[in-house]
């Protein structure tokens, strides 16, 4: 059965963790295009300053204060937003906490607390929000992570959580296509986002956490989630070089591990002194209702994922660098002295995948008679983007190393 979504002005939206990051700014973008919100999370105070930014231009959006952990909560703010607007179009979930901690001085008890809000309160936001789903049809989105492909040091808890969340949802789409029913599931994996999630997390580092660079800005993923809600889709990647890291960790996971292993531990690290760590918002709500957080985002938005928000110029584009392979190719069998030219064979499946993995990773494929690997290895393998000169935004922000980020506070 085909999927047909409504247009944003026309949808009621409910997302859940939206008190900051991403979940914030998700709300503020839907409400601009015309969606009706409703915003739930732990910290009452940081909802109403959102509805007020909302409603003071123009934008409907209630507040209703939950806990995503606990089941009952969750399935009152179901019903609370059918009672009040006779439906639900899409049900976003972004809840999200997380620990900056080696593995072994991971407490169980935070495991559990982890997966408590990050899995469960995803279950529970699922469950709650099928039955009116599947009355009209309509999105589910959750913000996963690239980390629910690659796992990073430091995070062990908080990568559990996102691969126990394709887990489930990859079960659930599959159910839904085999029943036939209207509801789309989307995961929208993040690459490293400029929230408050790290200053909010709990950390026992003697430093301040960071998420390793090139940061996005927030919009990236409000922006995937406002697609998600209008047009079926599997997977988004928020950010060039998040898919550029799941690819490598399919490709080449034993070389993951060595340059992890080397650099993702430093990455993830300040030089802002936090003797103490921090307790974070684990349990108590630290009631940030920035959307933003304390790191400098890339000035420019993510080529990548652009072109992924517009499968027309997406499909140019890699007809554009196919052809752009046979012209150099053809240039040069006319070259080759006493040959005559020849029709040359078409691209293979393995060389295409090549060529849009070059293009649309966020990097600039330079003029080469041969196919551009799907990416060189060492360190410099990691930079953002091949080919251009630094900027001095670049050097800011060292853009040198892609990894993940976690979704949002809430």
């Amino acid at each position: 059965m085909a999927i047909k979504l409504k247009p944003l002005s026309q949808q009621v939206m409910v997302i859940l963790g939206a008190s900051s990051g991403i979940g914030r700014e998700t709300a503020r973008r839907a409400a601009d295009r015309g969606a009706i919100v409703v915003v739930a999370a732990r910290n009452a105070a940081s909802l109403a300053t959102l509805v007020e930014e909302i409603t003071t231009t123009g934008g409907k959006a209630v507040a209703v204060t939950c806990d995503v952990t606990d089941e009952a909560q969750v399935r009152q703010v179901a019903r609370d937003t059918v009672a009040r607007f006779g439906r639900i179009d899409s049900w976003v979930n972004v809840a999200g906490v997380s620990v900056y901690a080696g593995f072994e001085d991971t407490t169980p008890e935070e495991f559990r607390r982890i997966l408590e809000v990050n899995f469960l309160g995803y279950i529970h936001g699922a469950q709650a929000a099928l039955p009116h789903l599947r009355e009209h049809g309509g999105a589910l989105i959750v913000i996963s992570s690239v980390e629910s492909i690659v796992s990073l040091p430091l995070h062990s808890a908080y990568s559990a959580s996102k691969h126990a969340v394709e887990g489930a949802f990859d079960a659930l789409r599959r159910e839904l296509m085999a029943d036939g029913v209207p509801v789309s599931v989307t995961s929208i994996k993040p690459a490293t986002i400029n929230t408050p999630f790290f200053t909010n997390s709990r950390s026992k580092l003697d430093v301040v956490p960071k998420g390793p660079p090139p940061l996005y800005d927030p919009a990236v993923v409000a922006d995937c989630v406002l697609y998600a809600a209008e047009h079926p889709v599997r997977d988004l990647f928020a950010g060039g070089a998040g898919r550029s890291m799941a690819m490598n960790q399919v490709m080449a996971p034993g070389l993951m591990d060595k340059l992890l292993a080397r650099f993702g531990i430093p990455a993830s690290r300040t030089d802002r002194p936090a003797p103490e760590g921090r307790p974070g918002n684990l349990y108590a709500s630290e009631g940030d209702d920035r959307a933003r957080g304390d790191f400098t985002a890339r000035a420019r938005p993510s080529l990548y994922t652009w072109l992924e928000l517009r499968p027309l110029a997406r499909s140019l584009a890699v007809g554009g660098a196919v052809a752009g392979v046979m012209l150099l190719r053809r240039r040069k069998a006319r070259g080759r002295a006493g040959e005559p030219v020849a029709l040359l064979p078409a691209p293979s499946d393995a060389s295409e995948r090549a060529l849009a993995n070059a293009a649309f990773a966020d990097r600039v494929v330079a003029a080469d008679s041969s196919y551009p690997p799907v990416r060189p290895a060492g360190p410099a393998a990691m930079r953002d983007t091949a080919g251009r000169p630094w900027t001095p935004e670049d050097e800011a922000s060292d853009e040198s190393f892609p990894a993940s980020d976690p979704p949002s506070t809430y």
